[in-house]
């Protein structure tokens, strides 16, 4: 960004988009004006409508922009995401909330639902891997009744206590904590055990090749690790996952995983036998969720 002082939103916003333009930001507008609306505390709305209003924190403002030329994810930057009209705090503890992301939580929203009303019987809802926590709030918000009745009960486990202590977080903001039990665990290895097998998994494990992550390409570059990295094929994480289900799971019980591109044939593969595996496609035809279907006989 240039040193001059820019003393006006619109001549800000000019300055600030051309530098995220050359730094070869795919949304330098769109970043430009999330950024000068965290440093005067207005929306882009506003921003529009007064190009002419002083900024007085531009120096502030420069140090924003420069950290998002250098690829950090704007959601890091701001602090939040806003994620089904939620606003969801984010950092370096725990993957960014996505859009992909919202066609698991609708599909489980959906299962848990047709659950619920088949019968009486109470049930247990897991998210494995909650890491930010914004699908446990999600399912938090939509069956918090269901939740205080004795219904259901709904864990969120991870294997990253940094990422769980963002999810209690979350919660907190959303004054859903008291509904939601949430453990330190690798994978479902505490179902059966210390928690309830649970008959709705919800899952956004690790998928993405090594190599990709590697080549640090946008967030990936900033975004942990251990939340990203699947392996030499995507699937390292999801094999032993996989596997465990019959020991793990409540007989019967629907399994819903966000995948990458071009995985789901391979998960419907590792499915455990006797299982049913359906794809759910995103609105741009992608393979992006995949629900399996365990039998009825307990495989423990």
């Amino acid at each position: 960004m240039s040193p001059r002082l820019v003393t006006t939103v619109g001549a800000t916003l000019r300055t600030a988009t051309e530098r995220l333009r050359a730094a070869g930001s795919p949304t330098p507008r769109l970043d430009a004006e999330l950024l000068i609306g965290l440093v005067c505390g207005r929306d882009r709305s506003w921003l529009l409508a007064h190009p002419e209003a002083p900024l007085d924190d531009a120096a502030d403002l420069e140090s924003l922009v420069e950290r998002r030329a250098a690829g950090e994810p704007i959601a890091y930057i701001r602090g939040f995401k806003e994620w089904r009209s939620l606003r969801i705090r984010t950092d370096a503890r725990a993957l960014i909330p996505r859009p992909e992301t919202e066609l698991l939580v609708d599909a489980a929203i959906d299962e848990i639902a047709a659950r619920l009303t088949a019968d009486d019987r109470p049930l247990t809802a897991w998210e494995v891997g909650v890491g930010s926590g914004a699908v446990v709030v999600a399912l938090a918000l939509r069956f918090r009744q269901a939740i205080t009745l004795g219904r259901l009960t709904l864990v969120g486990s991870d294997a990253s206590a940094d990422a769980l202590e963002l999810a209690a977080e979350n919660l907190a903001a959303h004054r859903v904590a008291s509904v939601v039990q949430l453990a330190c665990a690798d994978l479902l290895e505490p179902a059966g055990r210390s928690l309830p097998r649970p008959d709705v998994i919800i899952a956004n494990l690790p998928y993405v090749a090594t190599d990709e992550v590697d080549a640090r390409v946008g967030s990936l570059g900033f975004e942990p690790r251990l939340a990203l990295d699947g392996g030499p094929d995507g699937l390292a994480v999801l094999r032993p996952f996989l596997a465990s289900l019959p020991e793990r799971a409540a007989p019967g019980a629907a399994v819903f995983l966000e995948v990458g591109v071009g995985q789901a044939g391979g998960i419907g593969d590792l499915a455990p036998a006797r299982s049913s595996a359906t794809i759910v496609p995103d609105l741009a035809g992608l393979d992006r969720v995949v629900r399996i279907g365990l039998s009825g006989s307990s495989g423990a």
